[in-house]
């Protein structure tokens, strides 16, 4: 009595394990940032439309934490992002601070 979504979960995490964990033409300046889509369905009192609370994970892509099975990582948009990000040439700035009082950062 409602609409089922549902998702080609295999293909798109296929697409993405074969695009972006074993790339042959890995350079060595590359980018090894992976971003992972987690979207958590919140509970509503509407029983039609879904409502989900959405995250960007980040991970290396070396990193033995990585998400591959996740049911709730939406491997779609994680494929798209993936595509949009790596295309860009960027320069992330960080810096550390350290509280020095409840108002001042140093």
């Amino acid at each position: 009595s409602g609409f089922v979504m549902l998702q080609g979960t295999t293909y798109w995490t296929d697409l993405f394990v074969r695009h972006f964990l074993f790339q042959a033409e890995h350079t060595i300046d590359g980018d090894d940032l992976l971003f992972f889509v987690r979207k958590k369905h919140i509970k509503t009192s509407s029983r039609y439309v879904p409502k989900f609370e959405t995250e960007v994970d980040v991970f290396r892509k070396d990193s033995k934490k990585l998400p591959i099975g996740d049911p709730d990582i939406d491997w779609e948009e994680t494929v798209y992002l993936n595509l949009v990000v790596h295309q860009f040439d960027y320069t992330l700035t960080l810096a550390i601070c350290t509280r020095t009082s409840p108002k001042e950062l140093q």
